[in-house]
């Protein structure tokens, strides 16, 4: 059966892809997620190397394989469930891994949510990950040793002129991106709606963590897909946000936002009491590293995704839809 131009495509997206971007929120979203729907899938794929590897669509390959997306694979060796019998489904998550492809075939049938992260603030975390000895570049140099904030001025030395600088992460950030993404989107450099250049249905910010996720999941349950909004980690984080909201009514359009803004952690944004391992973004870069990361090989997602300066602001690239305020303040309001 054919994936392409296909006339049962579902008018409504239920079936919900995530896939995950590197050092950019995901496992936070993934615990979320992963309480919102019974059947869980993790997509595999040939070696990225031999999967797609002449077709950016992502469709050639498909239709010669299997179409067999354990967890889903598009080859036939690990296969519990078929693509095509997820397709329409309103409870099952797809999880696509850091290493893999967002392909849009993916989002010709399912509603896909991605992350996004300013690159300073994703290097940052990259090299704090590492200092603690976790991930699969740990053992090289130019990682902290000043546990556990990673702050001390040898630590930040370190960071500044040999962790950015060594070829296995110069530009590690643009290529993972690519890699997730594909490089369609750079042909929507010039174009209003940059972000159509994207396979991907909604971004959550890792610095607007709270309301941009609400918002991904208020946009797929209006367009047909399910959600639990009594599962307990999308309930503390609704509640969570309708508290942050009010203050902000609260102190009113003249008033401090800085509590707003900062309110959660972009490093712990569920409160799951994960370790935090460095200081402030703005500690570890100078103005020559900021620089060099602003208007080097991450340029683009500066560009495209609205991010004014390393470790800086966004500017919001379209309208969030926020929870209803709590109970309290509209019967105040009704008074």
């Amino acid at each position: 059966m054919s994936l392409v131009n296909n006339d049962d495509v579902p008018p409504k997206k239920t079936l919900l892809v995530f896939k995950h971007n590197p050092k950019a929120g995901g496992g936070s979203i993934k615990m979320l997620l992963h309480e919102i729907k019974n059947y869980k899938y993790q997509a595999h794929f040939l070696k990225e190397s031999e999967y797609c590897a002449d077709d950016p669509e992502g469709i050639e390959k498909l239709e010669k394989m299997s179409t067999c997306v354990g967890g889903i694979c598009f080859d036939d060796s690990k296969c519990e469930k078929s693509f095509m019998d997820l397709i329409g489904s309103n409870d099952t998550l797809v999880y696509i891994r850091e290493k893999f492809r967002a392909y849009p075939i993916f989002q010709q049938y399912a509603f896909v949510i991605s992350s996004i992260r300013e690159p300073c603030d994703q290097y940052l975390s990259l090299w704090a990950y590492g200092s603690t000895g976790k991930g699969s570049f740990h053992y090289l140099d130019g990682f902290g040793k000043d546990a556990p904030y990673f702050d001390s001025p040898r630590d930040i030395e370190a960071f500044r002129h040999d962790w950015l600088r060594h070829p296995e992460f110069e530009g590690i950030i643009a290529k993972r991106h690519d890699q997730s993404f594909g490089t369609h989107h750079h042909h929507y450099r010039n174009n209003e709606n940059v972000l159509d250049g994207y396979a991907v249905d909604c971004w959550v910010y890792v610095d607007d963590f709270q309301a941009t996720m609400y918002s991904c999941l208020r946009e797929y349950e209006m367009q047909g897909g399910h959600v639990n909004w009594k599962a307990p980690l999308l309930n503390d984080l609704v509640q969570d946000l309708q508290m942050k909201n009010q203050l902000i009514r609260r102190l009113g359009s003249d008033g401090d936002n800085t509590t707003h803004k900062h309110h959660f952690s972009k490093n712990d944004p569920l409160h799951n009491n994960q370790e935090h391992h460095h200081s402030n973004c703005t500690r570890y870069f100078d103005e020559e590293t900021a620089t060099f990361i602003r208007y080097g090989n991450e340029e683009f997602i500066y560009d495209e995704f609205g991010y004014t300066s390393c470790c800086g602001d966004r500017v919001p690239r379209n309208t969030l839809i926020a929870p209803p305020p709590l109970a309290d303040e509209q019967s105040h309001e009704k008074k």
